[in-house]
């Protein structure tokens, strides 16, 4: 009877070693990243306690640290070894633009877009605050830029064709100004360089509210780096220069404003495909 006992014990304490160390198995606690094979991520509540990667000072990076979505934020300046990292399993999920996201992973097997929107995010111009007078009326072109037929043509032709679009220009107006448009291209379909042109929505908004505001749009690319950024920086070193920001970037730089908003964008999570919504 003591010699049952005692083996009843042993298989007790055996299979509860067994449950603690598959428990420690399936949750990486210093990343955040859940191994079981059917982990469920469909909604912004399943993100919690994972890692998620996220590429940095982009709207997803704002979007989950703002909204707590997670304390493992992964921050990549380069998005397709965030991709990559999803595939092995060292993050949980990239949060990234729906439009970027669908660039992202084509071509990309075992990754998946979910197609539930965790979020919404606004894309603005940013100037130096000493152009609050060009911001302004930048603001008024945009209004009249969105609520034209034109603004939907350009939507469709560069977001979803590619084919690029500029919009009807007068050959004998006279444009007094020369504005400067900072940007990374490495952000399709909003920029990037093909055939040796910049290309995108940025630049199609851009040129169009330049010309509006009376002025020829020159475009100034810079490097995407991690430390700092080079946008920014080059915006706040001229005057009539203007780049793109996807957050509130200037709410803590007394040097910096942002126009309205010229596109309304969705947030989305991309997910391994042996993961089940």
């Amino acid at each position: 009877m003591k010699l049952s006992r005692k083996i009843i014990s042993l298989t007790a304490a055996a299979l509860a070693l067994c449950m603690t160390l598959a428990s420690c198995s399936s949750q990486r606690e210093d990343t955040g990243v859940a191994y079981e094979k059917d982990m469920k991520i469909s909604a912004a509540a399943d993100l919690e306690g994972k890692a998620v990667a996220v590429q940095l000072r982009s709207a997803a990076d704002d979007y989950v640290v703002s909204h707590q979505l997670t304390v493992y934020p992964k921050r990549y300046s380069d998005m397709n070894k965030a991709v990559q990292n999803l595939k092995d399993k060292k993050v949980a999920v990239v949060v990234a633009d729906a439009n970027y996201a669908k660039k992202l992973i084509e071509g990309v097997e075992g990754v998946k877009i979910v197609e539930e929107s965790i979020g919404s995010v606004e894309y603005r111009f940013l100037l130096n605050k000493s152009d609050a007078k060009l911001a302004a009326k930048m603001n008024t072109k945009i209004a009249a830029l969105k609520e034209s037929e034109e603004y939907q043509a350009m939507i469709d032709a560069v977001m979803v064709k590619e084919t690029g679009y500029t919009i009807e220009k007068d050959s004998e107006k006279e444009l007094k100004k020369n504005f400067t448009f900072v940007t990374e291209p490495s952000f399709r379909p909003f920029v990037y360089e093909e055939d040796g042109a910049v290309k995108g929505l940025y630049v199609s908004v851009a040129d169009a509210v330049a010309y509006n505001c009376g002025g020829e749009l020159d475009i100034k690319t810079v490097e995407p780096v991690s430390d700092i950024d080079n946008v920014a920086d080059t915006v706040k070193g001229a005057k009539n220069s203007f780049g793109v920001v996807t957050y509130e970037a200037a709410a803590d730089d007394e040097e910096l404003i942002t126009t309205d908003s010229f596109y309304t964008s969705e947030l989305v999570m991309i997910i391994r495909t042996e993961e089940k919504k």
